[in-house]
């Protein structure tokens, strides 16, 4: 069912929650709202946009009660730009809202009851800490963000949470002489693997490194590398402990990307098999396990790979996973049940697909022994997330 437009009507309301999709909630005559930019507790002036039958969705219009946890938002563009939700929101109170959307969905949508959920990791760095960018440009040339909900491009000066190079880099006149309606991909790396000599690559025309860890990893254009360093670094830390795995154990590491679990995790166990979808991720990929006799990246679909003899027919006692945003494809799901691996390390961008995808593994036999968040993404409502599966003996 599509929305239906309603004739503007602009009520008080009072706010009693944050939704997973970063806006707060509010009832009125037993219609839900959902308000972007606003706060639990706050009493509020709104208008309703569009409404469903039991659930809509208003424009804050004014903060009349404000929350305590309301701050000053440091950026000009913020309320119209689509790349923050949240920087009206202190940082800590930011922290607290994922480690409840995290439990909330595992106990809502997985069916998990009282589920271990450990306090959010704050990233080291609140602003400044992306290391890439894409960027539109307006109808008069300038360089910005596409509007919430919109293809309007918010024209922009510099972004408060984008690395201060890349800022640097705005006014470059390299990237201002560009003539394309494409967008403008900015990524911050070295140009060689031990160099601290960071630079700007525009539209990926250079091969940049990364180093998580103090591992230089390779990343080419249109490969995926985590856009927040510092708590990429955490993630890697998190996944190691997670999957607590034995010299003596084989792993296989699905949606691996370019490594970045892959590599420290085959320093510590006897056999590791990466799969990856991306031809240039997995050429990333060989190229950074080179000299690792016990890696081996495989090119395919995950569920393709996951029904072949070579995977199926073999014993995996940890299995480590990263899938997008939408999680894994049912029959990809069912065919790692079938591999029965001790344990399963899942890690997640999106709480609501850990949670469906979780509540099939439990119906499998896994335990989900903890969830632990952290934030890659500070200023918006996204939370990354580690969750450890067990199989029940």
């Amino acid at each position: 069912m599509h929305y239906s437009e309603l004739i503007v009507t602009e009520i008080n309301l009072k706010l009693t929650g944050i939704a997973p999709t970063g806006e707060a909630i509010g009832r009125a005559d037993g219609l839900v709202l959902f308000v972007p930019f606003g706060l639990p507790g706050e009493t509020v002036s709104v208008e309703i946009e569009h409404q469903r039958r039991n659930f809509g969705r208003a424009r804050l219009v004014k903060v009349i009660t404000p929350a305590p946890e309301r701050v000053q938002p440091p950026c000009p563009h913020f309320g119209r730009c689509g790349g923050c939700q949240w920087q009206h929101i202190d940082y800590a109170a930011q922290i607290a809202f994922k480690t409840n959307i995290v439990r909330e969905q595992l106990e809502r949508m997985g069916k998990f009851e009282n589920p271990i959920v450990r306090d959010c990791l704050p990233s080291p760095v609140q602003f400044g800490y992306r290391n890439r960018i894409q960027l539109a440009r307006s109808l008069k040339g300038k360089l910005g963000y596409l509007a919430e909900r919109t293809h309007n491009v918010v024209e922009i000066e510099d972004c408060p949470i984008a690395d201060p190079i890349i800022n640097q880099a705005l006014h470059d006149e390299r990237i201002l002489a560009i003539d394309v309606e494409d967008n403008i991909d900015l990524r911050i790396g070295t140009l060689m693997p031990d160099s601290e000599n960071l630079q700007v690559s525009i539209n990926g025309k250079d091969t940049l490194y990364m180093s998580f860890e103090g591992l230089p990893f390779r990343v080419s254009a249109g490969a995926f590398a985590q856009v927040n360093t510092a708590v990429a670094e955490m993630l890697m830390r998190e996944v190691l402990r997670a999957a607590n795995v034995q010299s003596h154990e084989r792993v296989l590491d699905l949606y691996c990307g370019g490594g970045l679990f892959t590599w420290p995790l085959a320093l510590r166990c006897a056999q590791i098999v990466g799969v990856e979808s991306s031809r240039v991720a997995v050429a990333d990929a060989r190229h950074n396990m080179e000299g690792l006799k016990q890696v081996s990246i495989i090119e395919g679909d995950v569920m393709d790979v996951l029904a072949t003899p070579a995977i199926q027919a073999n014993a995996w006692d940890v299995v480590v996973l990263d899938p997008p945003r939408a999680g894994v494809d049912r029959p990809a799901l069912e065919r790692l049940a079938r591999l029965k691996a001790a344990r399963i390390v899942y890690v997640s961008c999106d709480a609501a697909t850990l949670a469906r995808d979780g509540k099939y593994l439990r119906e499998q036999g896994y335990t989900l022994v903890q969830a632990q968040p952290m934030d890659m993404f500070p200023q918006t409502h996204h939370v990354e997330t580690v969750a450890i599966f067990q199989r029940s003996s």
